[in-house]
């Protein structure tokens, strides 16, 4: 798929993976729209800096786990722009909570934020998108068996759930709509900063690459699959080796 003028939105990218993946597009020639459910002021900056650059940006606060704000905001899209070409599914979010102190709120909470706003945008887009268009989802490695972190159980579950809808979505939607997914590995975000030390140094150690992934190159997968007309039902793995195993 040629980018260029392509409407692109990306969702949860006020900061970190979501605002290297606009920002990525918006190097490409693409019509980037940002969004976020909160932190409105860093998504209209992102906007903003954007458009300094010569792209063209906008950004639209949403929540895309609420059924009438994914309308509304696909409306408004579709009201500036016309329909959307690219959907980036990247809003989530992970919670630590042990098992046995979890709470149903809890399980919801996680389902919500990292598969359900995923499936409400799939799904309203997939109503006008051209033929042609990508669906490109956010995993995880946690989404792949014996990769769940204890700990954050409900958020691994979350994005096995999304693996295995990029995939059958992928096969509904043929051979009109690709659908794929990236799965990123241990990331350099602000996330990262709240890690301690030792255990951000276990993660770098069973790394085989030895470093942490920055949000720019994991951007550049999504890139990838937008621009792919041969690769859908995809789970691509972005984590410098990290689930190879150790030996």
């Amino acid at each position: 798929m040629v980018l260029r003028d392509k409407v692109v939105l990306v969702t949860g990218s006020s900061r970190g993976i979501g605002r290297a993946a606009g920002d990525a597009f918006a190097t490409r020639g693409s019509i980037v729209v940002l969004n976020s459910r909160a932190d409105v002021a860093a998504g209209e900056q992102a906007a903003h800096a954007i458009a300094e650059r010569g792209g063209t940006a906008d950004y639209l606060q949403a929540d895309v786990s609420d059924q009438d704000d994914v309308n509304r905001l696909f409306d408004e899209i579709e009201r500036r722009y016309g329909p959307v070409d690219i959907l980036v599914n990247n809003a989530g979010r992970t919670e630590s909570m042990p098992i046995l102190e979890s709470t149903a709120e809890h399980w919801r909470h996680m389902l919500n934020v990292n598969l359900m706003s995923t499936v409400l945008c799939s799904i309203r887009a997939a109503r006008t998108m051209p033929a042609g268009g990508a669906i490109i989802n956010t995993s995880s490695i946690r989404g792949f068996d014996a990769n769940g972190r204890e700990g954050v159980m409900a958020y691994s579950a979350a994005k096995a759930a999304v693996n295995n809808f990029t995939r059958t979505l992928a096969k509904e939607l043929a051979p009109t709509i690709r659908v794929n997914a990236v799965a990123p590995g241990f990331v350099a975000t602000s996330y990262m900063d709240r890690v301690e030390e030792p255990l951000r140094q276990s993660w770098l150690d069973n790394i085989p690459l030895r470093e942490f992934i920055t949000p720019e190159q994991i951007a550049e997968a999504y890139v990838y699959l937008a621009e792919a007309p041969y690769v859908t039902g995809t789970i691509l793995t972005a984590d410098a080796g990290f689930t190879l195993g150790h030996g």
